[in-house]
């Protein structure tokens, strides 16, 4: 054979083999229903990310966080200043949540702004180390952390 067409058989074939290990680092060992909902109240969650850009502490008093309760049914934290608690429900990967009560403290910068108007549009999400949660047209909108 030519050292061209080797070559170029060698490009292909690593080419091929690093689609498919990326893949496999893309693909999620992800929990769904009852696995994720046991999952969940393993730890709190931690706000890291909202609509891809990383959190910066002096946009709000303090990082979102998250914990789930479920043997209520019940999400509880903050959303960056204020304290958050009501209801969730899991179904597969989407998850919904009900009438959630708020404190009313005033708060400064625009985080809690921004984790709220991200937050009242989930609908799915993701679970593995790392809480994902989706827009209904599947945007990641806000990404947490085990604390």
């Amino acid at each position: 054979m030519e050292p061209k067409l080797i070559n170029t058989m060698k490009t292909k074939f690593l080419a091929v083999i690093c689609v498919i290990v990326l893949a496999g680092l893309q693909s999620c060992s992800c929990k769904k229903g009852a696995e994720a909902v046991t999952e969940l109240s393993k730890s709190s969650w931690e706000l890291a990310e909202i609509n891809g850009k990383a959190i910066n502490k002096p946009d709000s008093a303090k990082i979102p966080e998250l914990k789930f309760d479920p043997s209520e049914s019940r999400v509880s934290g903050n959303s960056g200043c204020n304290s958050i608690s009501g209801t969730f429900k899991v179904e597969e990967d989407k998850i919904t949540f009900g009438p959630l009560a708020q404190t009313k403290m005033a708060c400064e910068g625009s985080g809690e702004n921004q984790f709220t108007t991200a937050f009242n549009t989930v609908q799915k999400f993701k679970l593995g180390n790392k809480l994902y949660f989706y827009d209904g047209s599947g945007n990641k909108v806000l990404y947490f952390t085990k604390k």
